[in-house]
């Protein structure tokens, strides 16, 4: 027996009454919810051998862990009473705490997120001089999760000091698993997982989980690598207060479960039986009553809650400093990326790029990262095929400390990452009240517009993200929005989606200066285009071109519109749009995305909130459809100059009529030049093989092209 062992009880004891006087909170009305961590308190043996600069992504039952760890006894009771001075200020459940203080990371609602953010933090801390490792403890149900088996991977993979730890007490709620998860087959235990030995130990016995962590642990910070270890355990208490796990386990079950597989019970047992005696425990015990009883009367006292109408963190200071776009100039919107990109890796050693094809020679699908790898070796990486671990190790960078820059090809993939996008990423500021902080910068390339792309490399979903409280959204339409946004998202320390239509990336007309890394935007805050008073024409990305050229037109017949390009989608510019149909009256609003519940139809709704009088509205967006690989019938669902000159026309109650070009006569054949990438915005004829007017024959040769891509 030693005084660790003494410690270690006295933590599991307290967990134990913690439940108890949360059950009591729950029964007289003053807490809604409580889900007991009795059966799981043996982990608590890996406090002592973990130190200051460790992460904890704890599972929901760790209070014996979390207490030991330091977490304070009010802590808890704040937490299920929802209180003000709660970690999360009334806005989680009772037992999803965080601790920032204490590395204690924001316990997941969803099952298994925490798995990927827990090797995002190890790849940051990895190198650390402390040799810090990070615990991802879940339940056995949750390993059934995909991005729990993407983690186990990724950890592998990168050789990360990942701890995962899976207490299984063999439910997940009401459904059995033994025998249907990765480390329990149909025909018996698994060895080994992605080549990790699976590592095995008693729950109930707090003294061999000690010692079996004690050299887990020693292995982890002398060699860097991940481990994988299953504790077998019981859950003692119905899986909350909102079960009744009498439904589903029988009587004889329940009392064995209990008498076998108490751990605070056995351990008790064990130090009687080396000598402590039962007055010290008893006086070990009735302090932890008095300590409980006091954190309970102190948390009953607290104040309510502010419910808050936010979930954004404030912008860092000096993010909207005066706009500055440069001028018109030869960088195109790939290059502003790119050395917006090259200045900040420059700048700031935790900035990291991760997405799939990064690294040089590629640089990326369209170019944007290319020779950037090669001058910040390790810092711009390849990822595997999986835009869940991206988002999600990119999350837990951010966590660390780090700036990562998570790149999704396509904004069609984005749902694969939705998980990590929308319950985690969104909600991590808001859900801890400002404790952690995830400022991750996702760019995924967006639109259609080019043959080739659809169904699949077509979409834009900007609508979509927009409606996800907690993320910024934007989408460029030039090169010096797309300097000026990236740099403006660095600089606010916000979560934020950039969205960059792929038919803009090479569009000569809207290069910008060199001095890109000066260069930004304010945050929220449309462009204005044209001025004018007669119509009010407001697009984003791909459909900004469109308006130009649509006012364009009607000013050769006097009539003025005022063009806004949005860029930002969240937060939006409201005012802007207002102030413009307020001396317009007339209001068209265009995307690409589809229209039921496009975020054409917010934009709307924002002005007919709040002018009075008439206006007239219109949307002219993609059907209800999706894009298709045919390019002529993309062009025929999406916006078009021929579209929105038509409903402009309407809305001005103004004749049109379109003057048809001449076709090629019945014996020729006019060739269209395309590039390879869609991408390219010219194609250049460098050698022409045929003349005008002779014969050719399929597959003859008639020209050699050079495109942007090239």
């Amino acid at each position: 027996m030693s005084g660790q062992d003494l410690s270690l009880y006295r933590w599991m004891h307290a967990a134990r009454r913690v439940d108890e006087m949360e059950r009591q909170l729950v029964g007289r009305g003053e807490a809604f919810f409580h889900a007991s961590g009795a059966g799981h308190e043996a982990v608590a043996a890996l406090a002592p051998l973990l130190i200051t600069e460790d992460y904890l992504h704890c599972h929901y039952r760790d209070k014996a862990l979390l207490l030991a760890r330091g977490v304070p006894l009010v802590e808890f009771f704040n937490t299920v009473l929802c209180n003000g001075s709660g970690n999360s200020a009334g806005r989680q459940l009772s037992p999803l705490l965080s601790v920032p203080a204490l590395n204690v990371l924001s316990i997941v609602g969803p099952v298994a997120n925490n798995a990927l953010q827990s090797v995002g933090v190890a790849q940051q801390i990895r190198d650390s001089a402390q040799r810090p490792l990070v615990l991802c403890s879940l339940g056995d149900g949750g390993t059934q999760e995909g991005e729990f088996l993407e983690a186990v991977a990724e950890a592998v993979r990168c050789t990360l000091p990942v701890l995962f730890l899976v207490e299984d007490n063999r439910l997940a709620i009401s459904t059995r698993t033994t025998g249907r998860t990765f480390f329990s087959l149909p025909d018996g235990a698994a060895p080994s997982f992605y080549g990790l030995p699976i590592l095995r130990v008693d729950g109930r016995d707090a003294r061999a989980c000690a010692n079996l962590f004690g050299q887990l642990v020693g292995e982890m910070r002398r060699s860097r690598g991940p481990a994988l270890c299953v504790m077998s355990l019981e859950r003692l208490a119905d899986h909350s207060n909102a079960d009744d796990e009498r439904v589903y386990r029988d009587a004889r079950e329940r009392s064995e479960a209990r008498r076998t597989g108490d751990p605070v019970a056995l351990l008790r047992i064990a130090l009687l039986s080396d000598g402590v005696t039962e007055s010290a425990l008893t006086a070990l015990e009735a302090g932890v009553e008095t300590e409980v009883l006091a954190a309970v009367d102190e948390a009953l006292r607290q104040p309510l809650p502010v419910a808050t109408r936010e979930a954004k963190p404030p912008p860092a200071a000096g993010t909207n400093t005066p706009e500055y776009r440069g001028s018109p100039g030869p960088v195109l919107m790939t290059e502003a990326f790119r050395e917006v990109l090259r200045a900040r890796l420059a700048r700031d050693e935790r900035v990291f790029l991760y997405g799939q094809d990064l690294e040089d020679p590629k640089g990326d699908v369209f170019g944007v990262t290319r020779t950037l790898s090669t001058q910040f070796p390790g810092r711009v990486r390849n990822a595997p095929l999986s835009e869940s671990t991206i988002l999600g190790t990119c999350i837990g960078r951010a966590l660390a400390g780090g700036r990562p820059v998570a790149f999704l090809q396509f904004a069609d993939f984005l749902p694969l990452a939705f998980n990590q996008l929308a319950t985690e990423l969104a909600t991590l500021a808001w859900r801890t009240n400002g404790g952690w902080r995830a400022p991750v910068i996702v760019l995924a390339a967006c639109g259609a517009y080019r043959p080739g792309l659809g169904p699949f490399h077509a979409h834009t979903f900007e609508a979509l993200l927009a409606h996800l409280p907690g993320i910024d959204v934007g989408m460029p339409a030039t090169a010096a929005d797309a300097a000026g946004m990236l740099n403006t998202a660095f600089d606010s320390e916000r979560p934020t989606v950039i969205l960059y239509p792929k038919a803009l990336l090479n569009d000569r007309d809207r290069g910008t200066s060199a001095d890109v890394a000066r260069q930004s935007i304010s945050l929220g805050v449309a462009r204005r285009v044209r001025s004018g008073a007669d119509l009010t024409l407001v697009g984003w990305g791909n459909t900004v071109p469109l308006c130009e050229k649509v006012a364009d037109a009607l000013a050769t017949i006097g009539v003025a519109a005022d063009v806004l390009d949005l860029r930002w989608m969240s937060p939006f510019d409201r005012d802007a749009v207002q102030r413009s149909v307020q001396k317009t009256r007339r209001l068209l609003v265009v995307h690409e995305d589809n229209l039921t519940a496009g975020f054409g139809a917010e934009v709307i709704a924002g002005v007919a909130e709040s002018i009075e009088g008439p206006v007239q509205y219109r949307r002219l967006a993609r059907p209800d459809t999706f894009v298709p690989c045919h390019f002529g019938n993309q062009l025929e669902i999406l916006p078009s100059f021929a579209g929105l000159l038509t409903a402009a026309a309407e809305m001005l109650d103004l004749m049109l009529t379109w003057e048809r070009p001449e076709l090629a006569a019945a014996d020729q054949f006019i060739v269209t030049a395309i590039g390879s990438s869609p991408a390219d915005q010219q194609v250049e004829v460098v050698e022409l093989l045929v003349k005008v007017g002779d014969p050719v024959k399929s597959g003859q040769h008639l020209a050699t092209l050079e495109a942007d891509k090239a």
